[in-house]
């Protein structure tokens, strides 16, 4: 993050929906850890998320143009939800594909 404490990572869902979260990690010193601010309400909102519901975020490296060999990173967010239990152990359903 280059010595700031925020940054705005465009994150895409498994719809190919596209988000922008700031992500914000508090100045040292800070008991409580990173976090997300602007945009992470509207996300919640618009996936209808609830307590339980599990959430992956990760990124990978991707090449912009085969003729520049350069590297970008995605950003992709996941969300799962669990749906019921069998022989004990929840299962979990996709929530993009819950949403109509």
């Amino acid at each position: 993050m280059n010595g700031q404490n925020s940054v705005v990572l465009k994150v895409v869902d498994s719809r190919s929906q596209k988000w922008k979260l700031r992500y914000y990690t508090r100045p040292n010193g800070k008991k409580k850890g990173p976090l997300f601010t602007t945009g992470w309400c509207q996300f919640v909102e618009a996936k209808h998320l609830q307590v339980g519901d599990e959430l992956t975020f990760y990124g990978h490296q991707v090449q912009v143009r085969a003729a520049e060999g350069k590297l970008k990173m995605k950003y992709m967010i996941e969300v799962k939800r669990p749906s019921f239990t069998f022989n004990g152990e929840p299962l979990t359903s996709d929530v993009e594909y819950l949403i109509a």
